[in-house]
């Protein structure tokens, strides 16, 4: 059996190679939930909170039971050998899903990301190939986009993030083997949809260079500058710079010197005395890069982890670590 919340939450059958229809909305938010605390107990409030926020019926208490006894018995009907050892258990005031981590797809996801960020710079095919297999494993907003309740939102932030890495890390590794013209069309439509992610604008400003449409690239490129004028620095800049002069060059390590190119500096002329000088110092600025992207997901993590918590004590639910 394997467990989903990279969509809506859901029950896959790997015996019969089926998803279980669960019967309700509130059943997929209530197995959401409990995959969100896999192996700790959910408590019973905050459980209703989940199912039904601020407009719980008289009788919640009830209602929960219903759906935890129907979402047991679908498990057990997957499962008929487990019918004396349920996985969905009544635990102290609340319940608990009894699963291994590798039965959900968000710790199979993050493995695999995991594997290829460290991939990356050494071998960019093996690293395109693993994100692209992570990326497979979604199947929509996480946790049907964590619109239920707290507990769920936060997770849904959080993993929606990871896949945004996932997808920039992604595109760095088909620039690095050359697949720049293969990938700039996603880009733009990236840059669109997440204007302040500048890793996303960076790569794209290295895939149209590549293409050969320098002028579209300039564009690109003139439009940030005029978004960030007030706040524009030289340290920024010149890391952001490096950060993009890198995959160019790492791309030339990868598939060969024969283009006829050389990096590109900050107005898109080729800068051929960095090309001869090399440039180690830049290697440690992509990872500067890298770092400051993983503590920006982190800070995001952070917050929604004490949104989470502040819903909990106002709830008067106990506090619980995310397994999702």
């Amino acid at each position: 059996m394997q467990f989903r919340v990279l969509g809506p939450p859901e029950i896959y059958d790997d015996v019969r190679q089926r998803s279980v229809q669960l019967n309700s909305p509130k059943q997929r938010v209530l197995l959401g939930v409990l995959l969100v605390r896999l192996g700790s107990a959910v408590p019973t409030e905050a459980l209703i909170n989940e199912l039904w926020g601020r407009n719980a019926p008289d009788k919640a208490i009830n209602a929960l039971q219903a759906h935890v006894s129907r979402l047991r018995q679908q498990l057990i009907e997957v499962e008929p050998a487990r019918a004396n050892t349920p996985r969905l258990v009544a635990r102290g005031s609340g319940y608990l899903l009894q699963a291994r981590p590798d039965e959900l797809d968000s710790v199979q996801f993050r493995l695999q990301a995991a594997r290829a960020q460290r991939q990356l710079e050494t071998d960019p095919h093996a690293a395109a190939a693993l994100l692209r297999k992570a990326l497979r494993l979604w199947r929509g907003p996480a946790l049907d986009g964590g619109s239920h309740g707290p507990l769920c939102a936060g997770v849904a932030a959080r993993l929606e993030e990871e896949r945004l890495l996932a997808l920039e890390d992604l595109c760095d590794a088909s620039i690095r083997i050359g697949h720049h013209r293969q990938v700039v069309g996603q880009l733009e439509e990236l840059v669109v949809a997440h204007p302040l992610r500048e890793r996303f604008r960076d790569q794209l400003v290295l895939s149209l260079q590549r293409c050969g449409r320098q002028g579209e690239a300039r564009a690109v490129r003139d439009t940030v500058r005029r978004r960030r004028a007030p706040e524009t620095a030289a340290g920024p800049v010149a890391v952001r710079g490096l950060s993009v002069r890198q995959i160019h060059e790492a791309g030339h390590r990868w598939h060969g010197h024969g283009v006829g190119e050389h990096p590109v500096g900050e107005d898109g002329v080729a800068d051929t005395e960095h090309h001869r000088e090399g440039g180690g110092s830049d290697l440690e600025l992509l990872r500067l890069r890298r770092r400051v992207d993983q503590l920006t997901s982190e800070q995001h993590s952070l917050r929604s982890e004490l949104d989470r918590l502040m819903a909990l004590v106002e709830g008067g639910s106990g506090q619980r670590r995310d397994s999702a």
